[in-house]
């Protein structure tokens, strides 16, 4: 199979900053980036990349995506191939003959399109399966973080940068020196913000809103009331017609751990840990009773990762773990 673009020394340099920009988020590295996604055909190939990331991630549990990737895996280890190689960029070399047009056209309509910010039926959308986390750059250079089972859709125009979260999670690291607001949907709020990090998360009847750094005002989608200003710290929470806003010292940073792959509880219920956990994946955890659910634990853990968790629970709390085959249930030690 012969892939298009496969030597283009500009795919190959895109898809080195995508890795790198995941792990790097220093100023620095932010500078060279710009300075090199200004030269010509490189912001291009660079959104075909980043949507070359989002595909693979909705396709990364479909049966020919994995033997792809372990066939691939098999041949790097073979040839002690010192470099690592990304799932997403596996995924990418089999779909980029179809990806590479369709994601260039959809960032150039995020970038140009004069249509009311209200009519994003047709906007670009990024989406997580349960258990995945995805990062993708927006076209102003903006940073988007999908927590499991997420949807969030763009809808940029030339008057303003306007997100919709769907479902799930979010982190969102607005791009600095930018003209235009940036404001996220999320239920009944909306959040406006310039130049700023937080985390937005979308329950069932609840939006809870965590700022990281910078500054932000919620407001109520077509309500008359006083939008919210947020200071880093600041959680705010609205739920059944009420808002309410606290401010706890570097709670925003353990709400949003889950960007970095950690959970991270601090003097929470087990109940309530069981419930994140179980936002993961299987093996589903249940609670045997409710003496054991209101056990309050404190650590930190990998997202995904049951079995660390439960060994913690089994060696430093009054609880006992029993696996059973529909999953595990933990009740009250006696």
């Amino acid at each position: 199979m012969i892939v298009p673009h496969q030597r283009d020394p500009a795919m190959i340099k895109a898809a080195e900053w995508a890795e790198r920009l995941e792990s790097d988020r220093s100023d620095a590295t932010r500078l060279q980036f710009e300075d090199w996604q200004s030269r010509a055909g490189h912001a291009s190939a660079f959104a075909a990349v980043a949507e070359a990331r989002t595909m693979s991630a909705a396709l990364a549990d479909h049966p020919d995506m994995l033997a792809l990737r372990h066939a691939a895996v098999a041949r790097i280890a073979l040839a002690r191939e010192p470099r690592r190689t990304a799932p997403w960029m596996l995924a990418a070399a089999a779909c980029a003959a179809v990806v590479a047009p369709i994601a260039w056209l959809r960032f150039a309509d995020d970038a140009t399109t004069t249509r009311p910010a209200t009519q994003i039926a047709d906007a670009p959308v990024y989406r997580t399966a349960t258990g995945q986390r995805l990062m993708v750059t927006l076209t102003d250079g903006s940073r988007l973080t999908l927590d499991t089972d997420s949807r969030v859709r763009v809808a940029y125009n030339d008057a303003e940068r306007r997100l919709v979260l769907e479902r799930g999670q979010a982190l969102f690291e607005v791009a600095k020196h930018q003209p235009r607001p940036f404001v996220v949907t999320a239920g009944s709020q909306s959040v406006t913000a310039h130049g700023t990090a937080f985390d937005i998360r979308l329950d069932p009847g609840a939006v809870q809103v965590a700022l990281v750094e910078g500054l932000v005002s919620v407001a109520a989608k077509g309500g008359h009331a006083k939008p919210v200003a947020m200071v880093p710290d600041d959680v705010l929470t609205a739920a059944a017609g009420s808002v309410s806003l606290r401010h706890v010292p570097g709670i925003a940073l353990a709400l949003s751990s889950w960007s970095e792959g950690r959970l991270v509880f601090e003097d929470t219920t087990l109940r309530h840990a069981i419930a994140e956990m179980n936002r993961y994946g299987t093996p589903r955890i249940a609670l045997a009773d409710t003496k054991a659910g209101d056990v309050r634990i404190s650590g930190s853990f990998r997202t995904g990762e049951v079995q660390p968790f439960l060994d913690a629970l089994q060696m430093g709390f009054p609880v006992t773990v029993a696996r059973r085959a529909d999953g595990i249930t933990i009740a009250t030690r006696k």
